[in-house]
């Protein structure tokens, strides 16, 4: 009777096991011990005899369930309390509150939200990490803004995000998360609209020069007066504080994403296919910035205010440095686009059906999952700090957490200031290097990050083999770094910036005042470059020497009789001069894609390590930090100080009044030496990190085979296959054991024909990679 009323139950399982298509021998060994799990937790349990239900609970239980017994996933005696508490049948079911029709209802799945939360990611990446960053120097342009001021602007809501991570995770870990995630998405939206429609707010933006005042800036006696304009605005803009509020705003939504999301879909996916659906999010976001500077290329050709003036008349062009694009437009594309998006969260459940799963975690035990409508503010705040503590003194946790920190500190940074580097270094016009950037560099990162993704599920690697591929891609990025500095511009022929004028002794030192422009009494209020018939370029045409105007059109402005221009024409055109330099940016942002590609391609196998490092009932509240201390340590201080770096390079500043403004002008040695040494600096302190977490991975494993080695015996110990060394072992499938009698334990078979099973033990070990016949098995083992 105890044999017919545990194994009729499970018959069907028990032949889908057997009959499986997957004939692989890591499954049939998940077959052999699945099956000795039900047999062996079965028998801890009482029976009633009159009802082959389990102890303690009556047939209508197991109808349901049973609140002691969880039939759905195949273990008999176990008690779900991993589960989220979810007494209600709508909470597995799709729709909004008691609206919920059986046609939506295939959509509650984890594919389906990892297919919602993608395109989240890909708009969430299209206005922040492309519009944004793709914006700073158009930004900086509008409001007066210097490069550490800019960088401060894009960490504001890396701040926000710090502030409120924690209780986002905690407690909305435990709480409805799907909606939470719309909640964001709607507020991000929101943020991002406001940053648009300042727009409209701000005055009209005044360029000078050509076009707008012919005889400003040529050379007159008595032009050089530097009278100040008290009604004139000065310093940073009066709306820079809506731009922060704004920023405030999009960390608020941008908080849940990351870590609520990302935990709802690994907690309801196979562990051996978390890393796929992982990087196909991934992939999405570090798409969504490749768009995102693309169309800002397109944007920004577009003059800024586009609506409110007669672009005909505009006299110069985007290769100008005082040109401004319509910056604005792209955010208020994409936050229309984030508005809608969070609806479809709103429809989700609660908590979706489990996949059952063999995954071996490399983490400790921990206490199980709670339900926090059982808890008082008293526990919530000592389960928080308790799960604090088993988070910081996890040494694999830290050590990955930190080597991202400082991964992330350099592309946080190059993402802020990589558009700035290309117009400065290479004499690129704003929307070219938006294009290069979004053609080859963001591109390069999201083939890497998926390639991650696909050889972690295709060699079904583990923790120390993740670890290791992770620190061979950045060993061979640090050593690309090298290549970046042979791609070098020198300085631009500015007479009186950055060379003596020729009339001029050289031991007079640089001065934007010579001989050949001493009577125009020029100012240096206004940056208006010139091109000189020399290839010279002048700070202005006074600067240059010309006294005279042909204009013939907006864009067809001829300065002439310019006293310091060396030519035979002395004639000068607006605008600086074109550079053979610029040929250069192409193979710098070539050798940029492949340093992408491999420093995201050890991510998702990084960030495997960490998810696996961390039990289930602390992985949301894991992330949450993981995803502050990115904040905190890279995301806001990384652009703040390679700003102030950049601000230590600038030749020539905008200035009204005596308050500084944005800078025109750079010297391309000191920003190079800047900003790539501080990138190699930060990615040689990665691999740091990287070891630290290496060790820690490679002796909690090497402890839990001296664990099953003690539990197997010496003669386990004799038989188990030795790991290859590393690298070699980087693409090998996962080692295989020899079990003995006691790790199978008794094992229930079933004989059609006489429709009894036996419980006779299997004497003899196997290897779980050898050929093993299960119909020989049942033949053999029906001989009762």
């Amino acid at each position: 009777m105890y044999c017919t009323c545990w194994f009729l139950p499970n018959c069907k399982k028990l032949i889908h096991f057997f009959r499986s298509t997957d004939t692989r021998s890591s499954t049939r060994e998940n077959r052999y011990f699945h099956c000795h799990k039900l047999h062996t937790n079965r028998q801890k349990m009482p029976t009633h005899q009159e009802n082959g239900t389990a102890g303690g609970e009556t047939p209508n239980d197991v109808k349901a369930g049973g609140s002691g017994t969880n039939f759905a996933n195949g273990y008999h005696g176990e008690k779900s309390a991993e589960k989220p508490v979810d007494d209600a049948e709508t909470t597995v079911s799709c729709g909004l509150g008691s609206w919920r029709p059986n046609c939506i209802q295939k959509c509650a799945n984890a594919k389906m939200f990892c297919f919602v939360l993608a395109w989240f990611m890909f708009f969430e990446g299209l206005m922040y990490s492309g519009f944004f960053k793709g914006a700073i120097t158009s930004l900086e342009k509008q409001f007066r803004m210097t490069s550490s001021v800019s960088g401060t602007l894009a960490t504001v809501a890396e701040i926000t995000t710090v502030v409120v991570v924690t209780f986002v995770t905690y407690i909305g870990g435990k709480s409805h998360r799907p909606i939470i995630v719309g909640a964001g998405s709607i507020l991000l939206g929101l943020g991002s609209i406001l940053m648009g429609v300042t727009h409209w707010w701000v005055e009209i933006y005044d360029y000078g020069g050509a076009g707008q005042n012919l005889t400003t800036n040529q050379c007159t006696a008595g032009n050089g007066s530097d009278s100040c304009d008290q009604g004139a605005s000065t310093g940073l803009h009066p709306l820079f504080p809506v731009l922060v509020v704004a920023q405030i705003i999009i960390g608020l939504g941008n908080t849940p994403m990351m870590t609520l999301g990302i935990a709802y879909l690994d907690d309801h996916v196979k562990k051996a296919d978390s890393s796929l659906y992982l990087a196909s999010c991934w992939l999405m976001l570090v798409l969504a910035p490749a768009v995102g500077f693309l169309l800002s290329a397109i944007t920004l050709t577009w003059w800024v205010d586009l609506d409110r003036v007669d672009v005909s008349t505009v006299a110069i062009s985007p290769l100008d440095p005082r040109w401004l694009g319509a910056w604005w437009l792209g955010f208020l594309f994409s936050g229309g686009l984030l508005v809608m998006m969070g609806v479809p969260f709103f429809c989700f459940p609660r908590a979706l059906k489990k996949p059952d799963d063999d995954w071996e975690d490399i983490v400790p035990d921990s206490p199980k999952m709670v339900d926090t409508g059982k808890e008082g503010p008293k526990d919530v705040v000592v389960g928080m700090f308790r799960a604090l503590k088993r988070i910081l003194t996890n040494t694999i946790y830290m050590g990955i957490t930190f080597m991202q920190v400082s991964a992330l500190s350099v592309t946080y940074a190059f993402g802020v200031f990589m558009p700035k580097f290309l117009e400065s270094h290479f004499q690129l016009a704003a929307s070219d290097a938006n294009s290069l950037i979004g053609l080859a560099t963001i591109p390069g990162a999201a083939v890497g990050l998926f390639f991650g993704g696909f050889i972690t599920k295709k060699f079904k690697w583990k923790s120390i083999r993740c670890i290791n591929f992770c620190a061979l891609t950045n060993v061979v990025v640090v050593i690309m770094y090298g290549g970046l500095w042979a791609f070098t511009c020198d300085n631009p022929f500015i007479p009186g910036l950055t060379l003596p004028y020729r009339s001029e002794n050289a031991t007079n030192g640089i001065t934007l005042q010579a001989q050949c422009n001493t009577a125009c009494n020029c100012s240096a209020e206004r940056f208006d470059p010139v091109c000189g018939t020399d290839w010279m370029t002048y700070y202005s045409p006074c600067h240059a020497g010309c006294a005279g105007t042909t204009y013939t059109g907006p864009l067809a402005t001829n300065y002439t009789d310019c006293s310091c221009v060396v030519a035979p024409t002395f004639s000068a055109t607006p605008g600086k001069c074109f550079t053979a330099c610029s040929a250069r940016a192409q193979g710098f942002v070539a050798l940029m894609f492949f340093m992408a590609f491999l420093a995201a391609a050890g991510q998702a196998p990084a960030f495997m390590v960490l998810l696996r490092s961390v039990s289930e009932a602390d992985k949301s509240f894991a992330l949450g930090l993981n995803y502050m201390a990115q904040r905190l340590f890279a995301s806001i201080p990384s652009p703040i100080y390679f700003g102030a770096a950049i601000d230590g390079a600038c030749l020539l500043w905008q200035t009204t009044c005596g308050q500084r403004g944005n800078c025109w002008l750079y010297d391309n040695t000191r920003f190079r030496q800047s900003y790539l040494g501080l990138a190699t600096a930060l990615q040689l302190l990665s691999i740091v990190f990287l070891v630290v977490a290496w060790l820690a991975v490679y002796r909690r494993k090497r402890n839990q085979d001296a664990k099953e080695d003690g539990d197997n015996g010496e003669e386990s110990r004799k038989t188990k296959d030795r790991r290859p060394m590393w690298p070699l072992s980087l693409f090998q499938r996962p080692i295989t054991r020899r079990y003995s009698e006691e790790r199978i334990g008794p094992f229930a078979l079933y004989d059609p024909r006489s429709l009894t099973y036996s419980t006779e033990t299997i004497n003899e070990g196997y290897t779980s990679n050898a050929m093993v016949n299960p119909a020989f098995v049942i033949e053999s083992a029906t001989q009762i």
